[in-house]
């Protein structure tokens, strides 16, 4: 009785610390507006706010037929009590966070049979990651951070095909990584030897049938959706979209084989380090408000420990006992569905691995979680244990110094951005209506809740406001970021010209 109160007690001191550590190192861009925000953001967050005002019924993202507006659908009832704000459209994704952490530590113990320190300790590499990785994981920007919920739940669902294939055609349809977490699903039951009766097939069909369903829904109501903003059909979407985002898979499939091994190479040089902030890296080149840097020079080879380790020890351990105990089944197949994830990155990319497209492959922080919980579920020499542990304090190490110094830049003099000058100067000037590049047109739209509507002259996504302002251009300006004949220098960085 006394060893349960134990663990029951050390359950809720862990669970309450690793919360805490997700909202900690979330707040500076959940609760900052203008900490990390862009015009892709904004797009989403317009959305909700037209969705919860009534104006509009999006179903995928305003000017695409693909990425299910789930983002939007959960902005909504908050925007419509709170009012439209970057915090009310990032609140659900700091709630999506505290909920994959829950989902790891819920796992790793009851799954993989861990105690709860331990599971904690493996979830880290999700719980504390670097400030580029924990931008990446509240970027309202269509789903970075779903893909990882719906992969943990898949796994609890398993064995139960109508709510598998539902969540599975939702995150499919939300962003096709999902797919990676069936796929796994669906090799280790096949090495489990579920497929040898004819349950495992049902299931296996069930699940498949719910998923097409879904995603046979979704194509019928997008026909009767605002599909680029308020009072717009399928037909104001630009030409050249593909129809849906099947079409869109296949698309990007590139079948390169030197591009890819090239590809595989930068895994491990620069996609993983980066992804783990150990690379040193200026965070205002993911677009986030700060002088700061993260990562330390060298720290990458910390790596070599932190995955290293665990993967000779586990290969050993499942050689000698010809295979793995149950148990670790939750940790193989996180690590799957990272190994699928980082496979289908670089064939999605042609080989082309870099800082820029790192939120195409985000699994990869699942797979080092189930890897860590494998590790300690099987790992019986203390002072290997010990070594290993050590190794990845530093990793954890380098991200909360990172955290550290943009948590006190903020808390001592945040940075303004730019675009928080050019709308000042526009609100002083008393414009309602004008034409800008993507990148500043549906900044400033939303971050005004739309009190001024610029129009977007390139990458259209709400045709809306290209014909509100194109009936106001007479009262319209043109915001350019070069000088122009006639026009007036508003800020260092922007110029307001004739329409």
């Amino acid at each position: 009785m006394a060893s349960q109160h134990s663990r029951t007690r050390e359950r809720g001191a862990v669970l309450v610390i690793a919360l805490v550590l997700v909202i900690a190192r979330s707040a500076v861009f959940v609760f900052v507006s203008g900490s990390h925000f862009d015009s892709d953001q904004a797009v989403t967050g317009l959305m909700a706010k037209h969705l919860g005002e009534g104006r509009a019924f999006p179903v995928f993202w305003y000017g695409q037929a693909y990425l299910l507006a789930v983002e939007a659908w959960l902005a909504a009832p908050v925007m419509r009590v709170a009012g439209a704000s970057v915090t009310a459209l990032k609140a659900p994704l700091l709630a999506i966070n505290l909920a994959v952490a829950f989902l790891l530590l819920r796992l790793f113990e009851r799954e993989a049979g861990l105690r709860p320190a331990l599971a904690a300790l493996a979830a880290l590499f999700f719980v504390v990651p670097s400030p580029i990785t924990t931008a990446h994981f509240l970027t309202a920007n269509g789903g970075n951070i779903e893909p990882l919920l719906y992969v943990l739940l898949l796994w609890p669902l398993r064995r139960r095909p109508v709510w598998l294939g539902l969540v599975l055609g939702i995150g499919f349809l939300n962003r096709e990584f999902t797919v990676y977490g069936a796929i796994a699903l669906i090799v280790l039951q096949a090495a489990r030897g579920a497929f040898r009766t004819r349950d495992g097939w049902i299931r296996a069909f069930v699940m498949v049938a719910m998923a097409a369903c879904v995603w046979v829904a979704a194509q019928a109501l997008h026909r009767h959706a605002s599909a680029a903003g308020p009072g717009t059909t399928v037909a104001d979407l630009y030409s050249g979209l593909p129809s849906n985002n099947l079409v869109e898979l296949v698309r990007r499939t590139c079948l390169a084989p030197r591009a890819m091994v090239r590809g595989a190479g930068a895994l491990f040089t620069v996609h993983w380090p980066e992804l783990f902030g150990l690379e040193r890296q200026r965070l205002t080149d993911f677009g986030i408000e700060s002088t700061t840097r993260q990562g330390w020079t060298g720290a990458a080879w910390l790596l070599v420990a932190v995955f290293g380790i665990p993967i000779l020890r586990v290969a050993a351990v499942a050689a000698r006992e010809r295979g793995w105990p149950s148990r670790c089944d939750v940790c193989a197949y996180l690590v799957l569905v990272s190994l699928l994830s980082a496979a289908g990155y670089i064939t999605a990319r042609c080989g082309e691995v870099n800082f820029y497209t790192m939120r195409y492959e985000l699994l990869s922080a699942l797979g080092a979680c189930g890897l860590a919980a494998w590790y300690l579920a099987v790992e019986r020499v203390r002072a290997l244990r010990t070594a290993w542990i050590s190794a990845v304090a530093l990793v954890i190490g380098v991200s909360l110094t990172a955290h550290a110094r943009l948590a006190a830049e903020y808390l001592t003099g945040p940075p303004v951005p730019a675009k928080q000058a050019l709308i000042e100067q526009l609100d002083a000037r008393g414009v309602r209506y004008g034409y800008a590049d993507f990148w500043v047109a549906y900044y400033v739209t939303f971050m005004t809740r739309e009190h001024v509507q610029l129009a977007a002259t390139d990458a259209v996504r709400i045709r809306t406001y290209n014909r509100i302002v194109d009936a106001h251009r007479n009262e319209a300006v043109r915001v350019s970021r070069t000088p122009c004949a006639g026009g007036t220098q508003v800020t260092s960085a922007f110029w307001l010209c004739a329409p």
